[in-house]
């Protein structure tokens, strides 16, 4: 079971849930499971990165600047590709390569922090309790925006 005080495995999680879905994008011919997968990886991928860049790399960067700061211009590359895919129908011809190339990124982010940075966080034994409260208080947030969001688009 998950401690709810380690933002660690929460980060982990999410991770774990891209990967699958990125495996279901990427091995799928099925248009509509394509979409669906498509649909669930940018909202993902939105509210990690919202996660991280606000409350995580914040609360961790002490324990390597340069590296958070890489992740940070990661993260940029990322947020460009999700605002111009979250912008486009799933049906445009466009789509398929740049959601290749923000798995790609992605996965390949995921990876290195996984890796190399969560290792020297955990060597570095900081109380990870404030930032994982930060995490949980600001998903729940997140969460309900979204649940208004899709709320407003259904009454439309």
């Amino acid at each position: 079971m998950a401690n709810a005080d380690d933002p660690i495995q929460a980060l982990v999680r999410d991770h774990d849930m891209v990967r699958k879905l990125a495996d279901k994008y990427l091995n799928s011919s099925d248009t509509d499971v394509k979409k669906q997968a498509a649909t669930q990886l940018l909202q993902a991928i939105h509210t990690h990165s919202r996660l991280e860049e606000s409350v995580f790399y914040p609360g961790v960067r002490q324990v390597d600047p340069g590296m958070i700061g890489h992740f940070e211009q990661e993260h940029l590359h990322v947020d460009e590709l999700l605002a111009t895919l979250q912008g486009m129908s799933m049906d445009e011809a466009r789509t398929e390569p740049l959601m290749r190339d923000l798995l790609n990124s992605v996965l390949d982010h995921i990876q290195h922090e996984e890796d190399d940075f969560f290792p020297k966080l955990r060597q570095a034994n900081i109380d990870l309790t404030p930032i994982a409260l930060q995490m949980q208080a600001l998903e729940a947030n997140l969460v309900h925006m979204q649940g208004q969001a899709s709320d407003q688009g259904a009454r439309r």
